[in-house]
């Protein structure tokens, strides 16, 4: 493992993420994520959340009682953001950054935890609303936003800045259906670990990059 064996996190079982409804169930979920990807394909990039497989994969490399200040890009239906929640220190802050209104909109209303800081802003933007929250930084960013379809130029810009907005130890954690992203990743950062989950419907490519 690229960040050694990691603890469970204190928070595990003691912290409810919905706001007293039920969760939300696979098939909601389902025709939520298909419906946008079908509006937005480029921004979305498939039309299937995270399967549970590559979710576990990731955040397998978090440092649960380390991790105070964790940044997610694009979390759509919550797929991650449920599970971080679950996972994250009392004390621990989850900022997302979803461009997308009507994931914004299903996010607000079926996640209620008072860790969660959930912001509409594009990746780009990481740096000044960590600034603008008072928060020097972050110990990790966990991102499935699809690299393949972005520009050369908005690739760059979002690692660059993804660097510079993470604390000195701080990782970078993608999960992707392509190696787009890269020679991205090898340019900036000093080590970028790769793995591969098959279990998905389509397999997932992981870049665990250390700053």
């Amino acid at each position: 493992m690229f960040m050694g064996n990691k603890k469970r996190g204190p928070s595990d079982d003691h912290h409810q993420t919905t706001n007293g409804h039920s969760a939300p169930g696979p098939l909601g979920e389902f025709f939520l994520f298909a419906r946008n990807f079908l509006k937005h394909p480029d921004a979305v990039g498939w039309m299937l959340p995270s399967s549970p497989f590559v979710v576990d994969a990731v955040l397998k490399q978090v440092d649960w009682d380390k991790a105070r200040v964790i940044v997610e890009y694009g979390p759509g239906v919550g797929t991650f953001t449920r599970k971080l929640l679950k996972k994250m220190h009392p004390e621990a802050t989850l900022i997302a950054l979803e461009i997308n209104p009507d994931f914004c909109e299903f996010l607000n209303k079926t996640v209620a935890d008072p860790r969660l800081r959930l912001v509409q802003e594009s990746a780009t933007e990481v740096e000044p609303v960590l600034k603008r929250m008072g928060l020097p930084g972050a110990d990790y960013v966990i991102s499935g936003i699809p690299f393949k379809t972005m520009e050369h130029d908005l690739r760059d810009e979002i690692v660059r800045k993804t660097h510079a907005a993470l604390k000195p130890d701080g990782s970078f954690l993608v999960y992707q259906l392509s190696r787009v992203v890269q020679p991205y990743l090898e340019k900036v950062f000093s080590k970028v670990a790769r793995d591969s989950q098959f279990l998905s419907f389509i397999p997932a490519r992981m870049f665990y990059c250390a700053r």
